[in-house]
């Protein structure tokens, strides 16, 4: 999957450690096996991969296992990077940027691209060196950047300024409002019994991905008899 991704970042590392073709090689290959984690925290491990090909190269740490450390990494990584980046800054970034738009700020999807790639390439920049200072310690990694503190209150925020964006739905620009004209406390009390029923099936564990597929085919259809 990203194997061969990551052995070419990791080449000119390589290249500029071990002087014999053979060694270049044969640890080229080994960075070709099977590697694949969340996209951005794979600077951690990129990092942390260099140090011990350094350290072995150097004789520091000649038995360094970095086919071990990429194989302990990669799964539990992949998930707290999938929880951070697609769960809580996207969406986050998504929803601040969806309320100026509807303010008719025509610059609003630009700051979309702005608040997300400056905390995703200033993230994926930082932990590449954290990961090479640390030789790949997941334990300094979650001390430092505290990714859980931080997903729970971007999740926070991003529920509160939909809240404030639905609050507001009787101020709505004329394209964003509904077709069928209804009162708004009849219009908030739909909401808020959505958000209470999918809440419920998620705590009995209906799939999320299920979830939104079936929210997506009802304002689909909602959009079909000309309700939204």
């Amino acid at each position: 999957m990203q194997a061969l991704g990551f052995a070419y970042a990791i080449e000119p590392v390589l290249r500029k450690l071990y002087a014999n073709r053979d060694d270049y090689e044969s640890r080229l290959k080994i960075h070709m096996e099977y590697f694949n984690t969340q996209p951005y925290l794979a600077s951690f491990i990129l990092g942390a991969s260099a140090r011990i090909e350094q350290d072995r190269a150097s004789g520091r740490n000649a038995a360094g296992d970095v086919i071990g450390l990429k194989n302990a990494l990669m799964a539990p990584l992949g998930a707290l990077g999938d929880s951070f980046f697609w769960g809580a800054l996207k969406p986050l970034c998504a929803v601040v940027s969806v309320a100026l738009i509807m303010t008719g700020t025509a610059w609003a999807p630009l700051l979309f691209l702005l608040l997300y790639n400056i905390w995703h390439i200033g993230l994926r920049a930082s932990v590449l060196f954290w990961g090479f200072a640390t030789t790949g310690d997941p334990l300094q990694l979650m001390a430092h950047y505290r990714f859980t503190v931080v997903t729970r209150r971007f999740k926070a925020v991003t529920l509160s300024v939909l809240g404030g964006i639905l609050g507001t739905i009787v101020l709505w620009r004329q394209e964003f409002r509904p077709v069928v004209k209804a009162p708004g406390v009849l219009v908030a009390g739909a909401g808020l019994a959505m958000v209470l029923v999918l809440v419920s099936l998620l705590r009995k564990g209906g799939s999320p991905v299920k979830l939104m597929l079936g929210l997506a085919a009802v304002c689909l259809a909602l959009a079909y008899l000309g309700v939204v």
